[in-house]
């Protein structure tokens, strides 16, 4: 099957990250090479107000991936 390469934007629970910022980027790349993906670059983009709120919480962090995958396994 041919490779595609997957752009991922995350909004993580501001929380998760101030907690374990190496952890974050360590779940995210485990699950990419789960699926026999490969990370290219994964990394924190921004702490930004949500439009609305998301389970009551008004921030979110927010997490940009790319990798690449085969089609077969998104």
């Amino acid at each position: 099957m041919p490779v595609n390469t997957y752009e991922c934007m995350l909004i993580l629970h501001p929380n998760q990250y101030a907690r374990d910022p190496s952890g974050v980027s360590a779940q995210i790349t485990t699950f990419v090479e789960k699926h026999n993906g490969k990370m290219l670059v994964s990394r924190l983009w921004d702490e930004r107000k949500l439009a609305y709120p998301i389970n009551g919480q008004r921030k979110g962090t927010y997490w940009l991936s790319y990798f690449e995958l085969e089609s077969t396994a998104v």
